[in-house]
């Protein structure tokens, strides 16, 4: 494993970025934030989805991290992220993660996200845009759409079956089960408990920002709207808000997904980000 090591110093503390991910813990602020982090290149920065997705390094992130430097952080209260007093807003992780990219010494990334993790990359786009080289949004609230209004995700997040006919196009395949089967552990229960506390505490009382669309017109670099085709919990007309407020995005869907593409449909989630990540401009 030594062989796959670079150190990089910044200040005091040593961040080791290995070929395969592997969990670290970075203060930030006097905050500890547990990431996952591997690959080498440029910056390439993927915000989960209220699933806490990063806990592990998973294939798609591998996929990426052959490319790319991949850092996948656990927002504050989530997974094994201690709670942050100062963050209870989609706007303060977004400050969270600029004062993170500012201790990396990180300038520009490629950044992205699905779901929660689209709605933080696209906050963070509209404050920071000169800190995105490129920004992917997959499958994320934010805006308001009031003729297609979010389901009470609190509300079926009681019981397991709805959930699966939720966020999957296939609820009975194998994917949908693995992740979401009728008898899950008591730390998976625990966690996707924490999970929800964590996003109730953002979303509870404003499950968009009222500001976000006038401010998308900041963000000037090259754009990815992606969405599963057949997304339940925030359906396509979510990204095509998206698209109103940001005309020179590229808007792609995925057939045969739901809500969770990176799960669902793998190999398309991957490659439609690589093929815009990579391509020159």
């Amino acid at each position: 494993m030594l062989g796959f090591l670079r150190k990089l110093q910044y200040g005091a503390r040593v961040f080791l970025a290995s070929r395969y991910g592997e969990p670290q813990t970075i203060d930030v602020a006097g905050y500890p934030t547990q990431v996952m982090h591997g690959g080498k290149g440029e910056p390439f920065v993927y915000l989960h989805s209220t699933l806490g997705e990063s806990i592990r390094w998973l294939p798609f992130h591998q996929a990426f991290a052959n490319k790319y430097e991949v850092l996948a952080p656990t927002h504050p209260g989530f997974n094994d992220s201690p709670a942050h007093e100062g963050i209870d807003t989609i706007e303060d992780l977004a400050f969270h993660y600029v004062q993170m990219f500012d201790a990396l010494g990180w300038d520009q990334v490629i950044l992205g996200g699905v779901s929660l993790g689209g709605w933080i990359a696209a906050e963070f786009a509209v404050r920071w845009p000169e800190r995105i080289k490129k920004l992917w949004i997959a499958d994320a609230p934010g805006l308001n759409v009031p003729e297609t209004p979010l389901p009470d995700l609190f509300r079926v997040m009681q019981h397991r079956e709805a959930m699966r006919r939720l966020l999957f196009h296939d609820p009975d395949g194998p994917m949908a089960s693995l992740l979401m089967g009728s008898e899950p552990d008591e730390a998976t229960l625990i966690r996707g408990y924490r999970n929800l506390a964590g996003l109730a505490k953002l979303m509870w009382k404003r499950p968009y920002d009222p500001k976000l669309a006038s401010r998308l017109r900041r963000v000037t670099c090259p754009t990815l709207l992606l969405w599963g085709a057949d997304d339940k919990l925030v359906p396509p007309a979510y990204g095509e808000a998206y698209r109103k407020h940001l005309p020179h995005a590229e808007w792609k869907t995925i057939p045969g997904s739901g809500h969770l593409p990176m799960f669902e449909k793998e190999r398309e989630f991957v490659d439609a980000i690589m093929q815009f990540a990579t391509r020159p401009g």
